[in-house]
């Protein structure tokens, strides 16, 4: 009777355990890498470790798979020899497979995996620490495994690679599912979508043509200029010199209105050094040169060198938050 008893203690001890490993791979796997540095960055005790565990979870993983493994083929063992030990040889192997079935998925899977899924950030700071002592304990296990699943996937022709933190789709899907949920607002989401769409278009895609561009001649007065600026309600006017195909400077309105009251000062001493880009260039690639630069408005120039339009600031922040209207902007058919 004291073994029959001994044996049902060490069967709990394995399904307890065979349920806490359930548990753990589950919670690691549902905070993933993401919810990880968040913890890490809100300072939460334990998320350091949880954070190497989720940068690494290969090692983790197949350890905590080899030791549920283990666990659970010892308590098979344990119930068939209580099970034969009650109902004999001949019907006991049968009883045992049926118990441990239904004990295994119960206790060892269903319930600590559904609770895991629920409480999976308070469980992974619980068990962050262990699990990183196990993976330490168990590496050149691990890496004998790592071993062989690269030679079978090499003999299969499957390409094995670290998997990316997050694929651009991935974000826009969250993205999808936090407007859903309410968590962002429907034009914050098209914000963000702008943002990461920079990379997929060109200056050409965006910029001003030149046959809608206002620009003016340096041989131009300062009146006219004045007149220029006012009438447009521009204030960065490009400067050519012969033809339009010629820019030679920027005027700035406000470098303009500083020398107002100055006699004889000409456009071509007040222009800046124009910033010449092509048509090809990527849109996220000149928002970073206009940063480092600080300037807002650069020439669109063809291969050869001619004028094709002008590209500023503006243009590439309504790439990201829609169309920019002010005060002396003309709509027509939702155009500017």
């Amino acid at each position: 009777m004291a073994f029959l008893i001994e044996q049902l203690l060490l069967l709990s001890i394995l399904l307890l355990l065979s349920g806490l490993f359930s548990a753990s791979e589950t919670a690691l796997i549902v905070v993933g890498k993401i919810k990880a540095r968040i913890l890490l960055k809100r300072g939460v005790e334990g998320a350091e470790e949880v954070d190497k565990l989720v940068r690494d979870p290969e090692s983790v993983l197949t350890s905590v798979l080899i030791l549920n493994n283990v666990v659970n083929i010892a308590a098979s063992a344990v119930a068939t020899s209580i099970s034969i030990e009650i109902f004999g040889p001949t019907n006991g192997v049968a009883i045992a497979i049926g118990v441990m079935t239904l004990l295994i998925l119960t206790f060892s899977e269903i319930i600590p995996k559904t609770i895991a899924v629920h409480r999976a950030e308070k469980i992974s700071l619980l068990i962050s620490r262990p699990m990183q002592i196990m993976a330490s304990i168990f590496q050149p296990i691990t890496q004998f495994f790592s071993i062989i699943s690269g030679i079978s996937a090499r003999i299969l022709g499957i390409k094995l690679h670290r998997k990316r933190l997050m694929t651009e789709e991935e974000v826009e899907t969250m993205l999808d599912i936090g407007r859903e949920e309410g968590a962002i607002e429907e034009d914050e989401q098209e914000m963000m979508i702008g943002v990461l769409k920079l990379d997929e278009i060109v200056v050409g895609d965006v910029m001003s043509p030149k046959e809608l561009t206002v620009c003016m001649s340096v041989d131009q007065t300062m009146n006219s200029a004045v007149e220029l600026v006012k009438r447009s309600g521009y204030s960065r006017i490009p400067i050519f010199e012969e033809t339009e195909d010629n820019i030679v400077g920027i005027l700035y309105a406000k470098d303009m209105l500083a020398k107002m009251d100055e006699g004889g000062v000409s456009l071509r001493e007040l222009m800046k050094p124009p910033y010449f880009v092509t048509e090809t260039k990527r849109v996220d690639d000149l928002l970073e040169e206009f940063q480092r630069g600080k300037f807002h408005i650069a020439i669109v120039v063809d291969k050869a060198g001619r004028t094709r339009g002008v590209i500023s600031l503006e243009d590439i922040l309504e790439v990201i938050v829609g169309s920019i209207y002010d005060e002396h902007d003309v709509i027509i058919k939702g155009k500017h």
